[in-house]
């Protein structure tokens, strides 16, 4: 063997040890039981209000509401807002429908409403809410947030997406975390469920759940990175201590500046769960092409952060980019590292996915790798050429 591929193998062997060890660490995470939130009187649960930003869900959003009004809560203190951020389809028509029905029973006068509250259990209210034309550079989901939130009083805010469904014990889950008085966020499991003619679903589910692993690893060791912005909750206290969005930094990825600055500036903790009862469902994105527009929005948002950020994503690279790489001048090298890496991935999926019961399929762990090498490796380049990101019909 030359000095070259010599070097070039010694190189392969501390990344690929590196990045191994450090999954290996976030699966020995992901593997320990969930620790059970503080047992919550019902008389003494926290008012909460749910909110859904939406922009053109007519197609997702009744899936939604379907969910959050099946929450086993108290429903007289949930609440759940519809932040219509300027949508052009139906989304104003079905959510009316649903806060129409939600106040029915109430609403309905004489002996009706009493044979109409026999027949169906009170419901937590439904409210559609318009999203105003932004004031300042604060603009899309961001703004829609802070605009519900600021249009409620609730103890805790949970926020999830127009595309998601909660198991019906999420919200009590994950209100009942902020008992102990040091949860200022509190994120959880969100999973996407694949379609069966889709074979790419399958590999956004093995993708999102190795960030899944990653972040609520590093959370729960007190090193918090991002947030998971269809499944976070967040102590209204703590969200007016950092001043709310306008106070942040505008963002693509508001969870992230969310979580940062809770974590930065309140004395307040960001804790992640993966606990499959406070479990969020959510669709998968249409294709690879539409899955890589969001990963390069996802890193673009990160870029926000403070300069940990960058080392961080200088090692992804080079973990991903070595490997292949070394395939030409050192083959067997880089065939090794590549298996090493796989199989530590294979490791993580499998202590985050047996939360949901679903096996990792070689094929799909496969596709994965693959997935992950393309965009992690082209990724900077991607945002140097093209570093506006387009979202949602609008340019950031």
């Amino acid at each position: 063997m030359t000095a070259p591929p010599r070097a070039l193998a010694a190189s392969l062997a501390v990344v690929a040890g590196g990045y191994v060890a450090f999954v290996g660490w976030l699966a020995a995470r992901a593997r320990r039981p969930v620790p059970a939130p503080p047992a919550v009187p019902e008389a003494e649960l926290p008012s909460v209000t749910v909110v859904v930003a939406a922009r053109d869900e007519e197609a997702t959003i009744g899936r939604c509401l379907d969910a959050l009004l099946a929450q086993d809560y108290p429903p007289d203190r949930l609440e759940v807002v519809v932040a219509d951020d300027h949508s052009a389809d139906g989304t104003a028509a079905v959510v009316r429908r649903y806060a129409r029905r939600s106040a029915a029973p109430a609403a309905a006068g004489g002996a009706d409403a009493g044979e109409a509250s026999r027949a169906e259990p009170p419901r937590p209210a439904v409210r559609y809410l318009r999203v105003p034309d932004p004031e300042g550079p604060l603009r899309g989901k961001a703004w829609a947030l802070h605009t519900a939130i600021e249009a409620t009083s609730a103890d805790v805010v949970l926020v999830t997406d127009a595309d998601c469904a909660p198991v019906p014990t999420w919200a009590r889950q994950t209100a009942r975390r902020f008992a102990d008085g040091e949860a200022g966020v509190v994120c959880g499991l969100a999973q996407i469920r694949p379609r069966p003619a889709h074979g790419f679903d399958r590999v956004q589910v093995l993708d999102w759940s190795l960030l899944l692993g990653a972040v609520s690893g590093l959370a729960e060791a007190g090193h918090p990175a991002t947030g998971m912005g269809n499944n976070m909750g967040v102590r209204r206290a703590a969200y007016e201590a950092v001043g709310g969005y306008p106070a942040l930094p505008v963002s693509v990825t508001e969870d992230f500046v969310l979580v940062r600055a809770v974590a930065e500036r309140t004395p307040w903790r960001v804790r992640f769960f993966l606990d499959p009862d406070a479990l969020v469902w959510t669709l998968p994105i249409d294709g690879v092409a539409a899955t890589y527009v969001q990963r390069r929005r996802w890193a673009r948002g990160g870029l926000a952060g403070k300069g940990w950020i960058y080392p961080v994503y200088g090692a992804l690279f080079v973990s991903h980019a070595l490997p292949l790489a070394a395939l030409a001048a050192a083959p067997l090298a880089g065939g090794v590292a590549l298996a090493a890496k796989g199989l530590a991935d294979a490791t993580l999926l499998r202590a985050v996915l047996r939360r949901t019961g679903t096996r990792v399929r070689l094929r799909d762990l496969l596709g994965v790798e693959a997935f992950m090498a393309a965009y992690l490796v082209t990724l900077p380049v991607a945002l140097v050429l093209r570093p506006r990101i387009a979202w949602k019909g609008r340019h950031h």
